[in-house]
């Protein structure tokens, strides 16, 4: 009997495991070994020379800036290669993995509260909808990081204080922005006890013994306690939204302040990519061209959906997530994991408002929203659970809306592979095949032409050059290049347009009119345009076309038959 129970107990999770790996296993049919997206590539290449070399570097072992805000993500990599197994599989395998981990989490979060009915459907809501399907193949620490973050609630459910406190440090070393969950856990701990608890103590050091080595490595190498890389990306992400909204004015006025930045960007998001604007079938209203931004558009039936199902389910919902009731809450080992969870959702907000205020490739960097939406989604339909024939009426609606937005994400996701494929990686091979080794090339875009060009590539992001910052904000690009000795220039992006993109960067940095040197265009590597933007416009991950120069300087320029 005990046995039978047992199976009947396990049954929930293998259902987890077996949808995820079979829904995964539909995305991963076109190219089972590549990934959506760039930044994949610059953790591939810390791995490799972190195993043949020892040292964390990513072209050059003076380099001093660290390009990678995922440590952890960067040692398990390293780990799997070191074993032999190719780079792609450990990430596949990682994130594939760690997603069924997040969705048995769910699970065993919700079960003493809901039951098995319920907390299994809201588990596989989460784990099944398109962007987290999408985290969780793109080869980034995204999933992991989710993983590590549930896994700590469990243990905190449990009062088991050292796994907590381990937890909470590998979480912080998966993002620094782990910190936030530490931090709720704290004040959860403090309000509950109106003091500060033994166990707590202990867990922080913990966690601190994990995590403080890190930062202290990165405040001695680079004198910042932060990787240079979201340094990098704080500056040109905040200037890049200023240039945005440059050219309109209603946006401009939105862009003035972070946390309406923020919120406005991801109510659009989820609106258009998880809430059936663009996933759900036309009729369609073109919604993105008061912005200036005609291609986005939202579907006639999501605006039903949204009056009719999702506003209503949220709207409901709010009632068992209200600030006052936490205090209550808290008192409950079974309810108050999720007040920790609303505690870490409102800090990890507020983290991103003040330093980077963008949802990030594909909304990546507020994975932790698309759990909070699916399960308040999952709470409204409880709280209509005395009006049953309406409860399944929006039940099939929100199946609807998930198996929509599954499809939609996976054409995305195969338009994101197709241009790696066509574009970022065979513009890495020309380059390794017609560009002499001795001659120095730069890119912002580092990941892919590094790794598969197989040669240093000099960075003009930031991410692991922060001298880079200096030079950009003098307006002196185009002399970094020259007094780099830069020859080849990657750009993403074609010649005098912005068709393709919001940016002509190599017009606007002057790096293909400046008056030091001459750039020959080598190669130009596109996709046809309704793939790029089918990829595009969910993830605003890349530009369309990708073109290689050859720069000559001025004064050392000979008739092009003999260059």
């Amino acid at each position: 009997m005990h046995r039978a129970h047992s199976l009947l107990e396990g049954i929930p999770f293998l259902l987890i495991g077996v949808s995820v790996l079979l829904v995964a296993l539909v995305f991963l049919w076109p190219a089972p070994t590549e990934f959506p997206m760039d930044d994949t590539y610059i953790h591939f290449v810390y791995a490799q020379n972190l195993a043949e070399y020892g040292k964390l570097v990513f072209n050059f072992p003076t380099e001093k800036g660290v390009g990678t805000s995922s440590p952890l993500w960067v040692l398990l990599l390293t780990g799997g290669y070191a074993a032999g197994i190719p780079l792609h599989l450990v990430a596949k395998g990682l994130g594939i993995g760690t997603l069924i981990i997040v969705g048995v989490a769910l699970y065993l979060l919700l079960r003493p509260i809901w039951g098995v009915i319920a907390s299994f459907g809201a588990a596989l809501a989460v784990v099944l909808s398109g962007p987290v399907l999408w985290f969780s193949l793109s080869g980034m620490e995204t999933i992991l990081f989710l993983a590590l973050g549930l896994l700590a609630l469990l243990a905190y459910r449990a009062g088991q204080w050292l796994p907590t406190g381990l937890l909470l440090g590998l979480l912080t070393l998966a993002r620094p922005e782990g910190l936030a969950l530490a931090l709720a856990i704290g004040l959860a701990e403090i309000i509950r006890h109106k003091r500060i608890p033994r166990h707590l103590v202990w867990a922080g050091l913990i966690c601190g013994l994990i995590a403080a080595p890190w930062f202290l490595y990165l405040y001695l190498r680079t004198g910042h306690i932060l990787p240079t890389s979201g340094l990098s990306k704080h500056v040109t992400i905040t200037m890049g939204i200023r240039l945005v909204a440059a050219q309109n004015p209603i946006l401009d006025v939105l862009t003035r302040f972070s946390p309406l930045t923020y919120s406005s960007l991801w109510v659009v998001y989820l609106v258009e990519f998880v809430l059936g604007g663009m996933t759900l079938p036309p009729p369609r209203l073109p919604i993105g061209a008061f912005f200036g931004m005609p291609y986005y558009t939202l579907s006639l039936w999501a605006i039903f959906g949204l009056v009719g199902m999702v506003v209503p389910l949220l709207w409901a919902a709010r009632r068992a997530w209200a600030v006052r009731r936490w205090p209550r809450l808290l008192q409950d080992p079974d309810r108050r994991p999720w007040v920790v969870f609303l505690l870490w959702l409102v800090l990890h907000n507020l983290s991103y408002i003040a330093f980077l205020p963008t949802p990030g490739t594909a909304s990546r960097y507020g994975a932790i929203n698309h759990v909070a939406l699916w399960v308040g989604l999952a709470v409204g339909l409880r709280a209509f659970a005395h009006r049953p024939r309406l409860q399944r009426v929006w039940m099939a609606g929100l199946l609807l809306l998930l198996v929509a937005d599954g499809i939609y994400w996976n054409s995305v996701y195969d338009a994101n592979l197709e241009h790696m494929q066509n574009v970022r990686i065979a513009a890495a091979r020309f380059v390794r095949d017609h560009v002499p080794p001795e001659e120095l090339c730069a890119a912002f875009d580092i990941g892919a032409i590094r790794f598969y060009s197989e040669r240093p590539i000099i960075d003009l992001y930031g991410l692991v050059d922060p001298e880079v910052s200096d030079w950009f904000y003098r307006g002196e690009m185009d002399r970094y290049l020259l007094v780099k000795n830069i020859r080849c220039l990657v750009l993403p992006d074609r010649p005098g347009t912005t068709e393709d993109g919001w940016f002509d960067l190599g017009t606007m940095l002057e790096l293909t009119t400046s008056s030091l040197f001459t750039p020959y265009q080598l190669a130009l590597f596109e996709i046809h345009p309704d793939r790029w933007l089918q990829g595009y416009l969910a993830t605003m991950n890349y530009q369309s076309a990708v073109t290689v120069y050859r720069l000559l300087p001025v004064e050392s320029q000979l008739p092009l038959g003999d260059s």
